[in-house]
């Protein structure tokens, strides 16, 4: 995903197919997410947006929230699910993570 896409779902706000996360989300939170879009027909889970579309970004490292990412989804959706992970940078300060199931 490259920025213009991530405007595009930011701009288009939350929907049955994306949802904003602030990273320090609960995990059980994330899961239930996760879990909802994967019974559905998939999704993007946006790590570092507001439920209001404001990127605050990331607040650890890129590595650090998609092994957390990983860890949650493995221990607390069954059968366990591997997203697809990726960043897309904001601006210099700010990076999004987005969770693709």
């Amino acid at each position: 995903m490259n920025r213009t896409e991530l405007e595009e779902l930011i701009r288009n706000g939350e929907s049955s197919g994306v949802d904003f996360k602030r990273d320090d989300v609960p995990a059980d939170n994330l899961a239930k997410v996760a879990a909802a879009f994967l019974n559905f027909e998939g999704g993007h889970i946006l790590l570092g947006v507001e439920d209001d579309g404001t990127v605050s970004g990331l607040s650890r490292e890129p590595r650090q929230a998609e092994d957390w990412v990983m860890q949650v989804l493995r221990d607390n959706v069954q059968p366990s699910v591997i997203p697809f992970w990726e960043t897309v940078a904001w601006d210099e300060n700010k990076i999004v993570g987005v969770v693709t199931l």
